[in-house]
């Protein structure tokens, strides 16, 4: 694809996140909301400090009928914890209004819900905010996750969410005695670089159900992505529908990431196409993190995130484009 065209995102805690941006997630309402059709939610993540992953919600400023470029920021959507810290968030429209959901991690709520993560929510409605009191999403094992980077979809009468289901660690390769420990953990962090061994492994897209948006969903099952090259190891993802189909927007990688699109046509098992969207060579930055995307009027819009090399501690946000069916044309090599 094109290389992007950098966003302009109004400034919000500006001397603390300098402007930084991660986790992007852009949905667009076919009936304005609050004025405006398009609404974007994020986290800072200036200099690798998860204490500013904070939710951000902006709306879209556009002269036609294109996605925005411009965004301006209309509230923050929950603040810092006291211990652990929040990530991830995603959103969708319905009938009740804006849904938001966040990721908290070893926070005083996660604390008290018994789990090490869980995916929280809020409603935002044209006149009011409600917040709901239990998490959708739970993850109660130390070294794992079922919930990174969720999606969550209306189908039918019930809702599907989609996340990745990493492991972050081998429990049994690790001590309880912090000195061992801390060697344990430069060992890894150094054959990871070496590109010899990996504790971390991703085992494809989870799925969970639920048949409304105010219980906890229900651990449906994980499908691993056909098709995905054997040095990926999918990190973060955003889902969207286009032609009766669900498809994947796939962060690669935790660190040197490409972004691939994969398709599915049952709802569950995705396959991805084996030329990517971008990589850090074919847009010449690096750090490139979470995207989001979907299409629109027959145009497939893609938001990412990277970094300048000469500036690794801030990611921007950048916008690139191309009609759908050329897309295909080029991901199919027809």
């Amino acid at each position: 694809m094109p290389r992007g065209t950098l966003c302009d995102i109004s400034k919000f805690e500006y001397e603390i996140n300098h402007g930084d941006i991660v986790h992007p997630c852009v949905r667009h309402s076919e009936k304005a909301f609050k004025g405006y059709h398009w609404w974007l939610i994020y986290t800072p993540y200036y200099g690798a400090d998860a204490t500013m992953e904070n939710p951000v919600l902006c709306y879209g400023i556009s002269d036609n009928q294109e996605a925005p470029l411009k965004w301006k920021v209309y509230s923050q959507i929950v603040g810092k914890p006291s211990i652990g810290y929040n990530s991830d968030p995603t959103m969708f429209f319905n009938e009740r209004g804006l849904n938001i959901f966040w990721r908290e991690n070893e926070t005083p709520r996660t604390q008290k819900d018994n789990v090490y993560r869980g995916t929280y929510a809020c409603v935002i409605s044209e006149n009011d905010r409600y917040n709901m009191d239990q998490a959708i999403l739970c993850e109660d094992s130390q070294f794992s996750d079922r919930e990174v980077s969720p999606t969550i979809i209306k189908k039918d009468e019930s809702y599907i969410a989609y996340a990745m289901h990493l492991r972050f660690k081998k429990s049994d390769l690790h001590s309880s005695n912090r000195y061992v420990e801390k060697l344990v953990r430069l060992f890894f962090s150094i054959v990871a670089l070496l590109e010899i061994y990996n504790e971390q492994k991703s085992y494809g897209i989870a799925i969970w159900k639920s048949d409304s948006l105010d219980r906890p969903f229900s651990y449906f099952k994980t499908t691993k992505i056909k098709n995905c090259n054997k040095l990926y190891r999918p990190w973060h993802l955003d889902i969207f529908e286009h032609d009766n189909k669900r498809y994947a927007v796939i962060q690669t990688t935790q660190c040197n990431a490409d972004i691939c699109l994969a398709v599915s046509e049952d709802d569950e098992n995705f396959t991805m196409y084996s030329k990517p969207l971008i990589t850090n060579a074919s847009i010449g930055k690096v750090g490139i993190y979470k995207p989001t995307a979907f299409v629109h009027k027959d145009v497939f819009y893609l938001y990412y995130t990277a970094q300048d090399l000469n500036n690794r501690s801030l990611n921007e946000m950048y916008l690139t484009s191309l009609p759908m069916a050329e897309l295909q044309f080029k991901l199919s090599g027809s």
